[in-house]
């Protein structure tokens, strides 16, 4: 330490007689001491690889040498590191739906916050820019032909990668459609039938990114695989579209009037009937 304390003290001295003494020999001087102060610190095993890089443009052949030192000296006696301890786990691992509510809980699924806007119509509207986004990926994710209009508003919205997702989704909602119709038309079955002629009605009834000739189109196809059965609601959606109510008021008159209230097809006939009388004459 202490010559390596006198070599620095040699080093500035010649430093501060820079005026007076030539630059050639102030620059030789300071490399020697340079050196001497190094090979002190790789004698005694010290910052062997951090002291290489004060060599400068020598630095590689600095670093090989260094290497070649470090070797030479004898090792330094430390224990090794502890391992760390194994991880134990309470129960077993979780599985299938469990494992959705966790990440659910800690919060890696990012989901609509309802608490604070309360609907998907008012996050599209009114929300900010990563809520909508948010609110549009739960409805592609969760797609039901009744939910189309929020992806049909967020087609105007004013951020540009909404839009963008919008338009993607309804593409990829339109394929969907056409895909699942090919694949129920290649099914056999007793129950084909009623499953495709469920779907298309649902596309017709709420798919507002179809225009409404393809609308249209999917009602009659709904209508050719159900049959002539007069009280199924995709007949009386199809004849309310057509404006043929007078056909409503003959498939009503058919319906029995004290049907379950649980059924779809004698709510809609009740209420038909209470807005019948309340406008008759």
């Amino acid at each position: 330490m202490r010559a390596v304390v006198a070599l620095a003290v040699a080093d500035m001295a010649m430093l501060a007689a820079a005026p007076v003494w030539p630059g050639p020999l102030l620059l030789i001087g300071h490399i020697g001491c340079s050196i001497a102060a190094i090979m002190l610190r790789l004698r005694d095993g010290r910052a062997l690889r951090f002291s290489a890089i004060v060599f400068g443009m020598i630095a590689p052949a600095a670093l090989l040498a260094g290497e070649w030192a470090s070797r030479t000296l004898p090792d330094d006696d430390r224990p090794p590191a502890p391992l760390p301890e194994p991880v134990v786990r309470s129960g077993k691992a979780q599985r299938g739906a469990s494992l959705t509510i966790a990440r659910m809980l800690d919060g890696r699924v990012l989901h609509a916050e309802a608490d604070a806007l309360h609907s998907l119509v008012t996050i599209m509207r009114h929300g900010q820019v990563a809520e909508r986004r948010r609110a549009l990926e739960t409805v592609v994710r969760s797609f039901q032909p009744s939910l189309s209009p929020l992806i049909a508003l967020a087609l105007t919205d004013g951020d540009q990668t909404i839009r963008a997702l919008a338009a993607a989704a309804s593409a990829r909602i339109v394929q969907n459609l056409a895909t699942g119709r090919a694949a129920l038309e290649a099914a056999s079955g007793p129950e084909r039938d009623a499953a495709l002629a469920a779907m298309l009605a649902d596309h017709a009834r709420g798919n507002v990114l179809l225009s409404d000739t393809q609308r249209a189109h999917l009602r009659t196809d709904a209508l050719a695989l159900i049959g002539d059965h007069p009280l199924d609601p995709t007949r009386i959606e199809a004849l309310w579209a057509a404006g043929d109510y007078a056909a409503i008021d003959a498939i009503v008159e058919q319906a029995p009037v004290d049907a379950s209230p649980y059924d779809r097809v004698a709510r809609a006939t009740g209420w038909w009937r209470g807005q019948t009388i309340r406008h008759r004459p």
